[in-house]
C-alpha cells in the first residue's frame, strides 16, 4: 500500500483479528492494538460493510460487534456527527446494545416486510450516513470521502 493511506497501521493486524464472534475475546484482542488501530480499525470496517450493504449488513455481520469502538473512534476523527448516526444505529437495539452477533441477527429479522422501509430499520440513516460522510461538492464517485480524509490526516498528526 502506498504511503498516504490510512490503512498502513492496519496492515499488521488485518490477519490477527478473531475469527470468532465471541465478544470478549475481541475485546481483548482490541485492548491489545495500538491507540491509532483502535481508531481506524473499527470505523474502517463500519464505512466498509455500511458503503457495502447499510447498516443492516453491518450489524448482520460479525463487525458489528465493534460498533461501540467505532463511535470512540469517530469522535478522535473529529467525526462526531459520524458518531451520532451510529449511535441512532444502535439504538435500534434497545438500551443494551447485544455484542453477540445471533442476538442482533435475531433483532434484525424481528422486522417484516416485503419493502426494504418495513423489514430495514436502517433504510433512512443509511441515506443519512452516505450524505453526511461525502465530501461536500465532490463526484459521487470520489474515492475519498470524510473519513478517509480524516483518517489520512490522523496518521500524520500521530507520527
Amino acid at each position: 500500500m502506498s504511503d498516504d493511506t490510512y490503512e498502513n497501521p492496519l496492515e499488521a493486524i488485518w490477519n490477527d483479528q478473531p475469527l470468532s464472534d465471541d465478544p470478549d475475546e475481541f475485546l481483548n484482542w482490541f485492548r491489545s492494538l495500538t491507540k491509532t488501530q483502535q481508531v481506524l480499525f473499527p470505523t474502517h470496517w463500519l464505512c466498509a460493510e455500511v458503503y457495502n450493504g447499510g447498516f443492516h449488513q453491518y450489524f448482520h455481520n460479525s463487525t458489528g460487534l465493534h460498533a461501540p469502538e467505532a463511535i470512540r473512534g469517530f469522535q478522535e476523527l473529529g467525526l462526531s456527527d459520524i458518531a451520532e448516526i451510529v449511535k441512532q444505529a444502535i439504538s435500534v437495539f434497545g438500551p443494551d446494545f447485544p455484542r453477540e452477533r445471533d442476538k442482533r441477527v435475531e433483532s434484525l429479522d424481528s422486522f417484516e416486510g416485503d419493502d426494504r422501509t418495513e423489514w430495514d430499520p436502517f433504510s433512512e440513516l443509511d441515506e443519512v450516513f452516505y450524505s453526511a460522510i461525502k465530501i461536500p461538492g465532490a463526484p459521487d464517485l470520489c474515492d475519498d470521502d470524510r473519513f478517509t480524509v480524516a483518517a489520512k490526516e490522523y496518521i500524520k498528526a500521530s507520527n
